[in-house]
């Protein structure tokens, strides 16, 4: 069966599911092959992401106090009784992040499930596999051609039923397969240069179908492409 998207829609299930995210990933890193570094942001972006979500309820949730004591200053009745000046307290924030917490979830939760050794166990635990859907839409499985335009390797690929597809190149650099783009009308040409110091390369890709924002039936087999240095 074919799965929704795992990330919820509100902020408040984002914040739990970042927060099992960040709190099991330490548990898997070493056999997906994530850095501390990774690890580490990861859990930051999750601390400052909830601290907001709080900041935010907390503060729509004092609006009505605070409101009530501003009109009983402002109108009176004269002689009310006022209780104390109605204060916001709260923790400091625990560290600053760059903008786009979710974009580098998704971006990392795509490179996980690439990795030669995931599996539906670390899924499960990480909370990046979504409910069952349409079982037709899970055997879904893209075809891929690689062929020269231009000097640069272009992924021929058909988009059936799928929104958009996302791919993944392995350049021969002893990274494996890493993300390469999600493209969304065929075909997608490579434009990266063959890093310094190397004149012939093969580049190897796979990708795999999505719906919507989740990634949806199985990962390609693979195509490759020689790819040549241009001379000036």
């Amino acid at each position: 069966m074919a799965k929704k998207y795992y990330l919820p829609r509100s902020d408040e299930g984002k914040g739990v599911w970042l927060n099992n995210f960040s709190e099991k990933l330490p548990n898997h890193a070493a056999t997906l092959g994530i850095s501390a570094d990774v690890v580490t942001s990861v859990q930051n972006d999750a601390k400052m992401f909830n601290y907001m979500v709080n900041l935010v309820n907390a503060f729509k949730n004092g609006q009505g106090e605070r409101v009530g004591y501003k009109d009983i200053l402002k109108n009176g009745p004269e002689g009310t009784a006022l209780g104390p000046v109605p204060v916001f307290n709260n923790a400091p924030p625990p560290g600053i992040v760059p903008p786009g917490i979710f974009i580098r979830m998704t971006r990392l939760v795509q490179n996980i499930k690439s990795n030669d050794n995931y599996n539906d166990s670390i899924g499960s635990d990480l909370g990046i596999i979504g409910s069952e859907t349409d079982e037709v839409i899970m055997e879904m499985k893209p075809v891929l051609k690689v062929r020269m335009a231009a000097g640069k390797p272009e992924i021929v690929w058909k988009k059936g039923k799928a929104d958009s597809i996302d791919i993944y190149v392995d350049r021969g650099d002893g990274k494996s397969f890493v993300y390469l783009a999600n493209d969304s009308n065929p075909n997608f040409r490579d434009n990266s240069e063959i890093p310094a110091g190397a004149e012939i390369s093969e580049w190897k890709y796979k990708a795999i179908y999505r719906i919507r924002d989740e990634q949806v039936g199985q990962f390609s087999d693979v195509a490759s492409a020689v790819v040549k240095k241009e001379v000036a």
